[in-house]
């Protein structure tokens, strides 16, 4: 018999986005990278160095010095200085077997200039559409966006592999002739997220849930709107609606809730930054989960819900469609009415609502840290011959 060749890997992340970020990216990162510690490879984490001494990093976080950092629409933005020379010291004293990075600007292209002249392989996850998120910065959209475009896909082809969270991604790359190797690898949800049986819910109120960063582009007055539209036009069940996050939105929908559309207090509730096991509690505890970004190429949020056994009702959208089985553990709607209708639907039959449970909770496997880890590493050792 021959043996499989069980070396294990070191590898530098690099990051434009972690800590004090949250968000899909960081989630996804931190979830690989203790899952691959957990295995005995050596993972380090590259990134930006946003806030100086106060930050509480882990021994395998490096952080890339800065020497200007300012605060633009409440996010962390951190300029290093003579980023290449910087990263390529850090690399060498790492020797990795491979560079993974997470971005394809500032430590990124830096990324990918190092390891062409120390000859290690990199690989790219390509987590977003990236001409979509220009709002973030301060450029003026209509004159980058054809130009950022062309770099991401110029990028694109000059690493040895792509890793992509959805097939949305994926379609989009090989629709722009993309030709380098392309492997979907959805994101893991941490193990806090994900139970192994179904909670007792017995709520005398239908409860609803979203967990969302509070920005433009996540759509959360639509969810607002429904849940005013549920109140009024369904008699036979009273409903709750709990919205867990954070952003700068946060005041915005708070007016949209209690002043505009007079909804008591009582039943919408705003959780501001809970940590992890109060939102995996949430999960569990909720009746469904609901959800309005039709810009979320993969939404870790869904995969998180149903690993609590929260099936999801969500608008039509490229992360959504995935994961949602539509009558399963689920359902994608067209529109806000249809929304309402489904959330009604659901509140109505108990059975139904059971056995999408199960369905949430099953599907919510497939995103557990080691099914997904070990895709990585297999990728990994692909592009290094180990």
């Amino acid at each position: 018999m021959i043996k499989k060749n069980r070396k294990k890997l070191k590898i530098a992340i690099v990051t434009n986005n972690y800590t004090p970020y949250s968000g899909g990216v960081v989630s996804s990162i931190d979830s690989f990278v203790k899952e691959l510690h957990q295995q005995g490879h050596k993972a380090f984490i590259i990134t930006l160095d946003f806030l100086g001494k106060e930050h509480n990093d882990p021994y395998y976080v490096i952080r890339i010095p800065s020497i200007y950092r300012f605060m633009y629409k409440k996010n962390h933005i951190a300029v290093p200085w003579h980023i290449t020379k910087k990263l390529k010291s850090i690399i060498t004293l790492l020797n990795p077997d491979i560079i993974h990075t997470q971005h394809p600007f500032f430590i990124g292209k830096a990324a990918l200039k190092v390891a062409k002249k120390l000859h290690i392989p990199i690989l790219f996850t390509y987590h977003t559409i990236y001409e979509h998120y220009l709002h973030y910065l301060p450029v003026p959209q209509f004159l980058t966006r054809p130009i950022v475009k062309k770099m991401v896909l110029s990028f694109c082809k000059k690493v040895d592999g792509i890793i992509v969270p959805s097939n949305h991604i994926k379609q989009y790359l090989e629709q722009n002739n993309i030709e380098t190797q392309i492997k979907k690898i959805p994101s893991g949800i941490l193990p806090v997220f994900i139970k192994h049986q179904l909670w007792n819910r017995n709520n005398k109120v239908f409860k609803l849930l979203t967990v969302s960063r509070f920005v433009k582009e996540k759509n959360i007055p639509l969810l607002l709107r429904v849940f005013a539209r549920l109140c009024k036009t369904v008699k036979n069940t009273t409903f709750n609606f709990t919205l867990v996050g954070y952003g700068q939105e946060y005041k915005n929908l708070q007016r949209l809730a209690y002043k505009k559309l007079h909804l008591p207090k009582t039943d919408v509730r705003f959780v501001h930054r809970p940590n992890k096991m109060e939102i995996s509690d949430l999960y569990s505890e909720s009746d469904l989960f609901i959800f309005s970004s039709t810009s979320d190429t993969q939404g870790l949020v869904l995969a998180e819900a149903m690993g609590g056994g929260c099936p999801v009702v969500a608008i039509d959208g490229p992360g959504q469609r995935d994961i949602i089985k539509n009558g399963k553990n689920g359902f994608l709607c067209q529109s806000e009415q249809e929304m309402v209708e489904k959330i009604e639907f659901i509140s109505e039959n108990s059975q139904l609502l059971k056995n999408m449970q199960k369905e949430a909770l099953q599907k919510a496997q497939q995103y557990h840290p080691t099914a997904t880890t070990n895709a990585l590493i297999s990728f990994y050792k692909q592009k290094t011959q180990i």
